[in-house]
């Protein structure tokens, strides 16, 4: 069977195309040159479509999640699995194509009025699950909600809630504060989704995410609560429609169930594979491994205003104590890199700070020079996902070399992000994905007047931010955000530990899958034939 790594250029193309699926465009583009196996061997491949299969289409998908979301809510959560979901059922005001240019989406033109608003045009033909007519009050309202609810705060910031507002029924102004030079890529992310305003006031915040109203392809049909989400085909969709009716999303957190589950022909699609199950499953008959590079990175953060850890060499020290060149290949093998910089490698403006630095007797050195020479105890908080344990667990025991305790507590990565914000974490191994390919996007955690998890206290990296933010000329921005991940790193607030792929396992059967670097991936182009 096929091993099928794709290039980063190809990837762009990718994202777009499952964008542009559920934006109105076709599902007809089933090919694109990749690369084979881990050696990047040039090949003619499908990038993500079998390319032998015949007979009728399933008139169902089964797609596998490595867990259940908390909710479903584009604004309610930061959890990738819930993503997933949201990008069936919901769409944006506008999206990429190959070429990684805007393109329209909901709304069908837009003009940039002055310099902090954009003047958009709704299509005419574009209604919610519910039976609503899309309107520029929804587009407003959706805006406004997205720079309140915590999930989407910190990355509509720079959005402007109160003179964001509908012009007509079709037309509304979106503004943002300050010039705003990422503006488009944040309005194509999935926090953009643009949701329905009375299904969200009359059904309330919690009860929306458990069954949303979007305008996308597929509409919310049922959860079963710890087993799966049912997805019905919108036959009132304004674009092209789904060749299938139903969408089924199971949610199996066994790295190893998941395998099961699609080897004994229970599933059509496996998202969040084990690294470790990759090269066995591109060999097993009838499934194939789809993999290529992403806009995602797996890192320690540490609490910056914590008591301890406020003074930067304990974080260096812990950071030299990290041999991440045993570590990663330990995690991933050969499916992910060591990371060199404090976002990913794929992300416009990324800035290598160079390998990382492994050194015990210099860690050691330091950790005397800050007032603990016979080493110290902290606690190291862990999403409950297996990627995350085992970076912790590895985390520990090289810890242990310099004389740091790392007393490890799990939980859920939602109850992590938000025992972070409430500023209980000293240390937490997290992975993310910056879907919208976006410097301000990576960093922006890192903002002190965000509600983010790193509890960030240093108003140096607001300035930065904020310049990389208004600077429309890409090389003069490019230097800021370079200037930035420079100080970030060499303040030792955070630790990358690798660049990753992302990787999914098909059948064979399965045609017009697209690797998406940002690992939300549509499924609205698949076909799945019997």
């Amino acid at each position: 069977m096929k091993s099928k790594s794709v290039l980063a250029l190809v990837l762009a193309l990718a994202l777009s195309l499952s964008l542009m699926t559920s934006c109105g465009g076709g599902s007809g583009s089933s090919g694109s040159s990749g690369s084979s196996g881990s050696s990047g061997s040039s090949s003619d491949q499908f990038s993500a479509s079998s390319q032998g299969s015949t007979g009728s289409a399933k008139d169902e998908v089964v797609a596998i999640l490595k867990a259940e979301p908390s909710n479903i809510d584009p604004h309610g959560n930061t959890e990738l699995v819930a993503m997933t979901v949201q990008v069936q059922i919901f769409e944006t005001l506008v999206a990429k194509d190959q070429d990684g240019n805007i393109v329209p989406c909901l709304a069908e033109s837009w003009e940039q009025i002055d310099d902090c608003t954009i003047r958009f045009k709704l299509r005419d033909n574009v209604y919610f699950h519910n039976g609503d007519k899309l309107t520029a009050e929804d587009v407003a309202f959706t805006i406004q909600r997205a720079t309140e609810l915590p999930s989407s705060a910190a990355i509509f910031a720079a959005f402007d809630a109160e003179n964001t507002k509908a012009v007509d029924d079709l037309t509304v102004d979106v503004a943002t504060k300050t010039p705003y030079a990422a503006v488009y890529n944040y309005l194509t992310s999935t926090r953009g989704g643009i949701v329905c305003k009375r299904a969200v006031e009359e059904m309330g915040d919690d009860a929306f995410g458990r069954a949303p109203v979007g305008t996308g392809p597929f509409m919310f049909d049922s959860w079963s609560t710890g087993t799966s989400i049912t997805l019905k085909r919108n036959d009132n969709y304004w674009g092209e429609k789904p060749a299938y009716s139903t969408l089924t999303l199971k949610f199996i957190t066994e790295t190893a169930n998941r395998a099961l589950e699609i080897e004994a022909g229970n599933a059509d699609i496996v998202l969040d594979p084990d690294t470790n199950d990759l090269d066995r499953l591109a060999e097993t008959e009838g499934l194939e491994v789809v993999t290529g590079d992403s806009y995602g990175m797996s890192y320690i953060v540490f609490s910056m205003d914590d008591e301890v850890l406020s003074d930067v060499r304990i974080r260096q020290a812990l950071s030299l104590a990290l041999d991440l060149n045993t570590m990663v290949p330990a995690v991933y093998g050969s499916y992910a890199s060591p990371a060199e910089s404090v976002m990913p490698a794929t992300i416009f403006a990324y800035e290598s700070q160079g390998t990382h630095e492994y050194n015990v007797e210099k860690a050691r050195e330091l950790l005397a020079e800050a007032g603990y020479p016979d080493g110290l105890t902290l606690k190291l908080c862990l999403p409950d996902g297996n990627e995350q344990q085992s970076i912790g667990t590895i985390a520990q025991n090289m810890w242990k070399e310099i004389g740091v305790t790392a007393e490890i507590t799990t939980a859920s990565t939602s109850e992590v992000i938000a025992s972070g914000r409430r500023g209980d974490n000293q240390i937490a191994v997290m992975s993310a994905s910056y879907s919208t390919g976006d410097p301000g996007h990576a960093l922006a955690d890192f903002d002190t007047r965000s509600d983010g998890f790193f509890r960030p206290n240093d108003r140096k990296i607001d300035e930065l931010l904020d310049k990389g933010a208004s600077t429309y000329d890409t090389t003069e921005r490019a230097q800021v955000y370079a200037e930035l991940q420079d100080y970030i790193y060499n303040q030792y607030y955070m630790i990358g530990v690798a660049n990753k792929t992302v990787s999914y396992v098909i059948t064979d059967k399965v045609q017009n899958f697209y690797c998406d670097p940002g690992d939300i991936p549509s499924f609205a182009g698949v076909v799945v034939t019997e």
